[in-house]
């Protein structure tokens, strides 16, 4: 259960512009979570005075699209809910200018109408009284006031919940309290919902109590339930994601469809420089695909440009009127300054990016197993993932050849690159193995 708060400014008669996201569980570590977000359209420096904000700091702020896998991360299998439908309406807007397909279901604590209105109204002026209501003491104060209500309001709503609950006959106590993935089946053998789960037993016992009354699912139509234990939640998730893909459930739509990819191409400029291009791919081809946010783009081009001292403004990470950082902070002659001829800097761009098209790098990730004898792998190639696979402790890893015959093939996407992201950080140094 995740309670969301969004403070936005507010442009002209409609326009509402977000410059921070307030987070609130019990679960996380010190309670609130808090995302500032840069503005994404000029404002006007009197609107940054009048509503008590900070201009530079907000402008120094990243931008939406960098925190976005990290906030699907913490929504994953969570309740989210929000004061007012508004507040949902801008944080699926934020999602759909980047190209995430965000249809989760809220739960709207104050719902429009007259009571609703009235309520939210007094609990603004009641808070505003002793806090600015821009400020982040203010998102925290109104974030307790919004878990205080629900908790109330789900006391008076008990009875009501227990009665529109639907009996099921399903005897969860036979599934483990391990990681896995489980598939909600109907009567046609159809899968309509794919979940995971750290504790399947846990889970799926959730699904089954008062708290489905919150839930888009209709639970009457479930009359089997498949599982595949993972060993470990990386796995789960990915299995997940493959199929939500390929399966197309009814009740998974908000992960069904792709962003559009990036692909790095190359172009000259109007005097001449070779330079990179980054443009989203809106065409198929049997090519596997490698980068489906921006971020993950700019990390490989900055390693890039780093690796064969390239001009940080062509290369597509700097957009500067005049030298980039290499010239201007790092005092390294640069074709951008003209301290290296265009004919000398085209011929070393292109010997590079033939390279950094060729280069081939194998990355294996070790994690738990699904029991104590084995290990578990997440095979990564160029950056793209390969698939997953489960292999004895007992079987050394030195080349691909080892793995070949265990790793389960899987199709990159959207969720799995940025599932596969996050390992790096996750998974210790020495369980990491290039090959």
């Amino acid at each position: 259960m995740i309670f969301i708060y969004i403070q936005y400014i507010l442009l002209g008669a409609k326009a509402k512009i977000p410059f921070r996201l307030v987070l609130y569980s019990k679960d996380f570590d010190q309670d609130y979570r808090v995302f500032t977000i840069r503005p994404e359209q000029p404002i006007p420096k009197k609107i940054y005075t009048l509503n008590d904000l900070n201009r530079l700091e907000l402008l120094a702020s990243e931008p939406f699209c960098n925190s976005a896998d990290e906030l699907i991360d913490l929504f994953r299998d969570q309740e989210l809910i929000f004061s007012e439908k508004i507040q949902f309406d801008l944080l699926k807007s934020q999602f759909r200018n980047i190209g995430y397909n965000f249809n989760l279901k809220p739960t709207i604590l104050w719902p429009s109408g007259k009571e609703g209105n009235r309520n939210l109204e007094q609990i603004k002026e009641l808070v505003s009284e002793r806090h600015i209501p821009n400020s982040i003491e203010y998102a925290e104060v109104f974030l307790d006031v919004m878990n205080n209500f629900k908790n109330q309001k789900s006391q008076q709503l008990e009875d009501y919940k227990t009665t529109e609950l639907k009996p099921h006959s399903h005897e969860l106590s036979k599934y483990n309290k391990t990681p896995g993935v489980y598939f909600f089946l109907n009567k046609h053998d159809e899968v309509i919902y794919v979940g995971k789960a750290k504790n399947i037993r846990k889970r799926l016992q959730s699904h089954f109590s008062n708290t489905t009354a919150q839930s888009n699912i209709d639970y009457s139509q479930v009359e089997d339930i498949d599982v595949i234990y993972t060993g470990n939640d990386v796995i789960a998730q990915l299995v997940e994601t493959a199929n939500i893909k390929s399966l197309k459930p009814s009740y998974n739509s908000q992960q069904i469809l792709n962003p559009d990819p990036y692909i790095i191409t190359s172009a000259t400029t109007a005097k001449g420089i070779s330079k990179i291009k980054i443009t989203r791919k809106e065409f198929e081809d049997s090519l596997p695909e490698k980068y489906f946010n921006r971020k993950s783009v700019v990390g490989s081009l900055a390693d890039f440009c780093q690796e064969y001292s390239l001009c940080r403004k062509h290369s597509g990470l700097e957009k500067v009127e005049g030298p980039c950082s290499n010239f201007t902070k790092k005092f390294k002659e640069c074709v951008c300054s003209g301290g290296e001829s265009i004919e000398e800097y085209n011929k070393r761009f292109e010997v590079a990016f033939a390279q950094f098209r060729r280069k081939k790098t194998r990355k294996i990730y070790k994690l738990k197993g699904r029991n104590k004898s084995e290990d578990a792998f997440v095979y990564e190639l160029n950056g793209i993932y390969e698939g997953y696979g489960y292999i004895e402790k007992s079987v050394p890893i030195s080349s691909y050849n080892d793995i070949l015959g265990h790793l389960i093939k899987q199709n990159n996407n959207y969720d799995t690159t940025r599932i596969v992201s996050s390992l790096d950080r996750i998974v210790s140094k020495q369980d990491i193995l290039y090959i």
